[in-house]
């Protein structure tokens, strides 16, 4: 049998105890980090969390199947129910829910008596209320009414419990009091075998090679893969991320080398998901397109996202366009068009920032794509970019090749954007358009 997953699931929730919700404006928010970090409960972010934090809690512990997932009390115990999981009695690592049919609040049970049980419960406050400001061990009487049940996860190794109706039936220890697995702790930088955590580690000796993989959000999903790394050159260790991704490395000389700085402004910042370049770098004049060409600007998710809109900035507007051929569309990096939106003709008759929605929104995996902007009629609206240094001139596209440009253009006389477009054939531009995707 492997490492026992009710001392885990305790020491999880144990070191969640002290932190607090947001403070803001003389009260408690409800903001706290559970809600964003279980697939599916963002949404949920701001309100009550009791539920949340012992969804957080069995991810965490790599039992996510153990416990269930979800925001709503009622809907946990008639989980357990129907797993026929349910008890009236509390047992050692078993959810424990509140109120009235449970419906109230929750908690994990990490030891009981007799007469009390002591729990780690989320959204509580040091009087035990079911809407407090953080995270709190308590101790409660088994015969209070606010104590309706408890849900019994089916760990590997079995579990103990008060419930003498499964005294002798497989998978259940029978016992009238057990203090629990003892003090246990996740240490900040442990590492992690299986689901033991443990301050160091040696396979078959000292690790010279490595990968170590680092759970993010699920029991199946990586967060960083150690690449590997040279003891004599420049970079010691590289992390890259589940898509490949190098996210920075460590030189032999201890100094960390990361390709996104956290003190710089990026996409999420301005509820974006990608751009070609912080706007704030825009030059004062802008640029207009050539009429019946369309221009490329490269951008890259970083993962993978929904694009539902297409965005640029006019600091002038058009005039005389031609309806049905002025379009925004989204390419990948090959040249197939995966996106476009209706007709911009209106649209660019004025300046300002535009959200231009896709008709269809598009799940994008990570990677490279192209905005495309394609205008017609008598004046080109003028567009927010970067350097507009003459057609000759291209630091943009700096130390790429043809086909992999990051700003370009097709040939003149195009009307609408095509279903596909020869990249190689694109001439590299010198009009670092500024666009975006969101």
């Amino acid at each position: 049998m492997g490492n026992p997953q009710m001392p885990q699931v305790i020491a999880v929730a144990k070191s969640q105890v002290d932190l607090h919700e947001g403070y803001t404006e003389g009260g408690w928010t409800n903001v706290i980090r559970y809600a964003n970090e279980v697939p599916g409960l963002a949404g949920y972010q701001g309100q009550s969390y009791c539920m949340t934090f012992t969804s957080w809690v069995a991810m965490r512990a790599g039992v996510p199947s153990l416990f269930p997932r979800g925001v709503d009390c009622s809907a946990g115990v008639a989980w357990f129910t129907a797993a026929s999981r349910w008890s009236w009695f509390p047992a050692i690592g078993a959810q424990v829910f509140y109120g009235s049919g449970g419906s109230e609040h929750t908690g994990i049970v990490y030891a009981y008596d007799a007469t009390f049980i002591w729990t780690i419960e989320a959204n509580t406050n040091s009087n035990g209320s079911s809407e407090g400001d953080g995270v709190y061990l308590r101790k409660r009487k088994r015969s209070d009414t606010f104590v309706y049940g408890y849900g019994l996860p089916a760990y590997a190794e079995g579990i103990v419990t008060a419930d003498s109706a499964l005294n002798g039936v497989s998978g259940y220890t029978y016992a009238t009091a057990n203090t629990g697995p003892g003090p246990a702790s996740l240490l900040k930088a442990a590492m992690m075998v299986g689901n033991l955590v443990a301050e160091s580690l040696s396979v078959n000796g000292v690790a010279t090679a490595g990968r170590m993989f680092v759970q993010q959000d699920d029991s199946t999903k990586i967060g960083l893969e150690v690449a590997g790394y040279s003891m004599s050159g420049a970079s010691l260790v590289k992390f890259r991320d589940a898509n490949g991704t190098t996210v920075f490395e460590i030189t032999a000389a201890g100094q960390i080398v990361s390709p996104v700085n956290s003190n710089e402004w990026r996409p999420a910042d301005q509820n974006l998901l990608a751009w070609t370049m912080n706007p704030a770098a825009c030059t004062t004049s802008g640029t207009t397109l050539s009429l019946g060409v369309v221009y490329f600007a490269e951008v890259i998710l970083r993962s993978s996202a929904t694009v539902t809109s297409l965005c640029a900035v006019l600091g002038s507007a058009g005039s005389g366009l031609t309806s049905g051929q002025c379009l925004a569309g989204l390419y990948t990096a090959s040249g197939t068009r995966v996106g476009v939106t209706a007709d911009m003709s209106t649209t660019w008759n004025t300046a300002g920032d535009k959200t231009m929605n896709l008709t269809t929104p598009y799940s994008a995996a990570a990677g490279k794509y192209y905005v495309a902007f394609l205008a017609n009629g008598t004046t080109s609206p003028t567009f927010a970019c970067g350097s507009t240094l003459g057609a000759a001139f291209t630091p943009g596209n700096a130390h790429l090749t043809s086909g992999n440009y990051r700003f370009c253009r097709s040939s003149s006389g195009q009307t609408s954007l095509p279903a596909n477009f020869t990249m190689t054939a694109a001439t590299p531009d010198a009009n670092n358009v500024w666009a975006a995707v969101a």
